[in-house]
């Protein structure tokens, strides 16, 4: 009975979260918003100009993954509340969409992994399989 109550009064005592882990909560969201609204704010005129898509088909495509990653935030409190907890599960998110954003950026940087340029004058060359699916790993993820 004396062990019991020692581990209830250590278990009550130690502190979970507060202001050590806000700055790292706070600022992650910040750079999170900033980031993409600053790719979703261009996403559609480079999805037209660069990958050489439809407009209706980059129109959807935007949508469809800012739709997508809308709903993120219900899986992420699932994990954190039934396995990882709070800490944890933004730890392995922010990483997982910073991945995401550099794969995003090296998809726009590379050659091989967007078409060929065009002139206005000619019918542009649309990304192929592997272009797009590169694309779309990086949308997902970010």
């Amino acid at each position: 009975m004396e062990k019991m109550e020692k581990d209830n009064h250590v278990h009550a005592t130690r502190e979970k979260g507060g202001l050590l882990t806000m700055p790292f909560i706070f600022a992650n969201e910040i750079c999170e918003k900033l980031a993409v609204v600053g790719f979703n704010a261009n996403m559609v005129s480079y999805l037209t100009s660069q990958i050489h898509m439809p407009l209706t088909q980059a129109a959807n495509t935007d949508t469809n993954f800012g739709g997508t990653a809308s709903l993120t935030p219900l899986l992420g409190a699932f994990i954190a509340d039934a396995y990882a907890g709070r800490f944890w599960t933004i730890t392995i998110a922010s990483i997982i969409h910073t991945v995401g954003m550099i794969s995003l950026t090296v998809t726009a940087v590379l050659p091989q992994l967007r078409p060929p340029p065009c002139d206005h004058s000619q019918v542009c060359q649309e990304a192929d399989g592997g272009q797009l699916a590169i694309l779309y790993i990086s949308l997902a993820s970010y």
